[in-house]
């Protein structure tokens, strides 16, 4: 199994589309962060709207990070899907035949990937917060307390949705559908039924991710009010983990296991 995990570590390290993705996830926290934090404001709205340096500024501020989640289901989509993209599957399973332990690899592959991700987010955010309070937005102490916040949902996000990925990628194996069959149902689909079916949305990949961020999640976010019919942060661990080794067992019992020629 060790064999397994450093090939699949030493592939995810050779493709050009890994690098691209992590600087994806800089200039995003970075630069929509920003864009929160300096949005032009009107003058007649200026007291309606989140004081800058406020807790909830901040809080608004760190919300681009939740694309680590986003591009970690990327990631895990194409851990997978690149296998047979690039003809690579064959070799690979003729060194490991048992195709369970090759999925199972990938996913270790898959949540250290999209832990890496979560990392380079948060370190993004961090040093986007305290560019913000040298400039005078707030005192570090309200910003390092929103940013603990979301710290652990986004990286936990991170990872889980990464497993996800691979889930995806196993059952459908090829890798445009399974890019954008993951991407609309979590952008289009989710909402949509999260709108009409709250006790049914809840249990989504993506408000599972958001019951992860906990109390800050709850408060509404940025510039808003109102709740959010989320589970504990437990059941949106639970859930998540739920989609990545269910999708990743069927995949393995069914698409993988047919012929790769």
């Amino acid at each position: 199994m060790t064999r397994l995990i450093r090939s699949e570590l030493l592939k995810i390290r050779t493709v050009w589309s890994t690098w691209v993705l992590a600087g994806v996830v800089v200039l995003t926290t970075s630069g929509f962060g920003l864009l929160i934090a300096y949005a032009p404001r009107r003058r007649a709205l200026r007291d309606l709207l989140v004081p800058s340096g406020s807790p909830r500024w901040f809080d608004g501020v760190f919300r681009p990070m939740g694309i680590a989640q986003t591009l970690a289901l990327v990631v895990g989509v194409l851990i997978v899907t690149g296998e047979y993209r690039h003809k690579t599957v064959t070799p690979t399973l003729l060194a490991e035949p048992r195709r369970g332990r090759v999925t199972a690899a990938k996913l270790v592959v898959a949540a250290t990937a999209g832990l890496t991700l979560g990392v380079i987010t948060a370190v993004s955010g961090l040093g986007l917060g305290y560019l913000l309070v040298a400039t005078g937005h707030g005192t570090a102490g309200i910003m390092l307390t929103e940013y603990r916040l979301v710290l652990p949902g986004d990286l936990g996000a991170a990872v889980l949705f990464a497993l996800y990925g691979v889930g995806l990628g196993a059952l459908l194996k090829s890798q445009v559908p399974a890019l954008v069959s993951g991407l609309t149902f979590t952008i289009v689909v989710e909402p949509i039924v999260t709108g009409v079916l709250p006790t049914v949305g809840e249990y989504m990949p993506g408000q599972a991710a958001m019951a992860l961020l906990g109390s800050a999640a709850r408060s509404g976010g940025f510039g808003g009010g109102g709740s959010l019919q989320l589970l504990p942060w437990w059941g949106g661990v639970l859930v998540l983990l739920a989609y990545g080794v269910v999708l990743s067992v069927a995949g393995s019992l069914t698409t993988l296991r047919s012929d790769v020629t």
